[in-house]
């Protein structure tokens, strides 16, 4: 780093790790891309319900096969209440060609039983939608997935950025 690029450090204070580094501080390749995740968690009002939420799923991974944008999808069990879905999208198009989807609309709708708390009134389900903005450099390999060639440019150029970074002696 540079003196520019860097900051007084005071006590309790993180130092500026610059946006214009190849690599994120934890070492991740940066990217400018396209690719989102996008992440669902549902809290359930039983245990059983996981079999349902989760055969759901299973339908809904199916018939999404037509869905040319997405790259992979993974159902999540945090405890015997609350299950996640985790998905990436080659883009935002991908994730509207999605919401047409038959089953997951009719998926989406019911959950909303299995996930109303009567004492909240509410439903407990979160869900949010993340850029990709950094990947390991090294842990990459995901089968099933094909994210590699989703991003087979972006870390060619991050890469060759890397390396003449490098050979300059700003690492």
């Amino acid at each position: 780093m540079t003196p520019s690029e860097t900051q007084t450090r005071n006590e309790g204070e993180r130092p500026n790790w610059p946006n214009s580094r190849p690599l994120s501080g934890a070492a991740f390749a940066r990217v400018d891309s396209t690719v989102s995740c996008v992440f669902t968690r549902f809290r359930l009002k039983s245990p059983f319900a996981l079999i349902p939420f989760y055969l759901a799923f299973r339908r809904v991974q199916r018939d999404s096969r037509s869905v040319s944008g997405l790259l992979h999808s993974v159902f999540l069990v945090e405890d015997l209440r609350t299950c996640c879905t985790l998905s990436f999208w080659i883009d935002d198009w991908s994730i509207v060609e999605f919401s047409r989807v038959r089953t997951h609309v009719h998926a989406a709708n019911s959950a909303f039983r299995f996930t109303h708390r009567n004492d909240l009134k509410r439903h407990e389900i979160w869900s949010a939608q993340f850029r990709l903005w950094a990947v390991s450099c090294h842990n990459r390999c995901w089968e099933g997935s094909n994210l590699e060639d989703a991003l087979a440019e972006e870390l060619q150029r991050r890469q060759e950025v890397a390396e003449v970074s490098h050979s300059n002696g700003d690492e």
